[in-house]
């Protein structure tokens, strides 16, 4: 189950379109929605970023956030008094 999930995931397809290798899609869907429901799935995650983060030599939780202006466009009520460039 986890194996198709994970498949899912990684090949961006549709849960009706889960290769025959695999169980029938609504069994893995009605597995992953219990999970999630339960935040089985959530918790699945966390420790996942906590085990890759250590492995790079990082702390298990991030302490920051960068978000850049190519992927936060300023809004256009948004004054020039309130806004600024970031040169670096």
């Amino acid at each position: 189950m986890l194996d198709a999930i994970g498949y899912l995931v990684d090949n961006g397809i549709k849960w009706r379109a889960m290769p025959a290798d695999f169980p029938p899609w609504d069994r893995v869907y009605a597995f992953f929605r219990r999970r999630r429901d339960r935040g089985l799935v959530r918790e699945f995650h966390d420790r996942m970023r906590g085990q890759v983060r250590e492995r790079a030599g990082h702390d298990a939780l991030p302490t920051a956030g960068v978000i850049d202006s190519q992927s936060v466009k300023a809004d256009a009520v948004v004054g020039a008094g309130t806004s600024g460039f970031d040169g670096g």
